[in-house]
């Protein structure tokens, strides 16, 4: 049983507990709504349920509470932020928003960030551009939790990647993928409801194919498409790591290990204006010549229609928003702890399911 809980409400109350942890208001803000749009959309991996652990690590020194954030402009249309390991969802929002001002005035922004910290579903940024007419490009690197292909340990993150493209409908197209066969969210989720995962998709110690959640966190997760994902995170380990300036591979450390260092990823954000391509106008009625044409595309027998990346999410956002944000019973406990802790009222529960 899940209880279906007002999305307005948690995000009052996630909003409160950061700010009881010392995060500005503006901040705090961002990050509960960071949290709650992942829930809403449907990737619970990456909302609430990470709750206490942001906490956890703003409490540990992790996480900085109040950053110093740092901007150099290095060119017409680059510029480097050091976010002096704020909470990742500022820094993440924070070089996406000045891409997208560099896009403004030369076509296209690219925003390296060093010390950038765990910043949750990347396609919250990816479809920041969209809002503004872009196309937006993001990624992380992260802790390794990846094996190379006929590899047993972890040399490389699970790197993820977000691309998001304005259309004339209620959406974007908007992509988000874990360069890994699975991403860490979801399993620590399985591990928590006690489900297995999927065939093919992680290893144990002694480099054995593991369904077992917990064999496979202290294991090894494995690359989406065999060598090709494997290339890909290596490509993102350059543009988020190398690149920004930021720590590389077995450098950077994990954000929710009770170590009290830093991970010091980073992140790369870049921003397109189709004004200084093809023009706006042109740009949106070929998005919608493209979506249509897959929209259109003949379904396998028994199969639902053909989707765009992002259609989904949107409808579930509709869905969710109006009978409520599920929220399960291991997860609302982890609430209630915290409810108890800060004194903040538990968010309102619409009804059960």
């Amino acid at each position: 049983m899940q209880r279906l809980v007002a999305p307005a409400s948690l995000q009052a109350f996630a909003r409160a507990c950061f700010a009881a942890a010392g995060v500005a208001k503006r901040d705090a803000d961002w990050s509960a709504t960071a949290l709650v749009e992942s829930d809403l959309r449907g990737i619970s991996s990456h909302g609430v349920m990470r709750l206490p652990w942001y906490l956890h690590g703003l409490k540990s020194g992790k996480v900085n509470p109040n950053p110093r954030l740092v901007w150099r402009r290095t060119g017409p249309v680059t510029a480097v932020l050091d976010a002096d390991d704020a909470l990742g969802f500022v820094s993440a929002k924070e070089a996406a928003a000045h891409a997208v001002e560099l896009a403004r005035e030369a076509g296209l922004g690219a925003v390296a960030v060093r010390r950038a910290n765990h910043c949750g579903a990347l396609f919250l940024y990816a479809e920041w551009a969209t809002l503004y007419g872009m196309v937006g490009f993001c990624c992380a690197n992260t802790h390794p939790a990846l094996a190379p292909p006929g590899g047993r340990k972890p040399v490389i993150g699970t790197n993820p990647i977000a691309f998001a493209a304005p259309t004339p409908l209620d959406y974007p197209l908007s992509i988000d993928l874990s360069t890994s066969a699975i991403s860490r969210g979801a399993v620590i989720e399985r591990a928590r409801r006690g489900e297995s995962l999927p065939d093919g998709v992680a290893v144990d110690e002694d480099g054995a194919p593991t369904k077992e959640p917990h064999r496979a966190l202290s294991g090894a997760l494995l690359p989406i498409g065999g060598a090709k994902g494997y290339a890909l995170a290596l490509m993102v380990e350059v543009l988020a790591g190398v690149l920004a300036g930021a720590q590389v591979a077995g450098d950077v450390g994990f954000m929710f290990a009770d170590d009290g260092k830093p991970p010091g990823n980073g992140f790369f954000y870049l921003a397109l204006h189709p004004d200084f391509f093809v023009g706006q106008e042109a740009f949106l009625q070929r998005m919608a010549s493209l979506v249509a044409e897959i929209h259109d595309a003949p379904s396998a027998q028994g199969q639902p229609p053909i989707s765009v990346p992002g259609e989904r999410r949107h409808r579930e956002r509709v869905s969710r928003s109006r009978r409520g944000i599920p929220i399960s019973d291991e997860v609302w406990a982890d609430l209630a702890e915290l409810s108890d802790r800060h004194g903040i009222p538990l968010p309102e529960v619409w009804g059960f399911e």
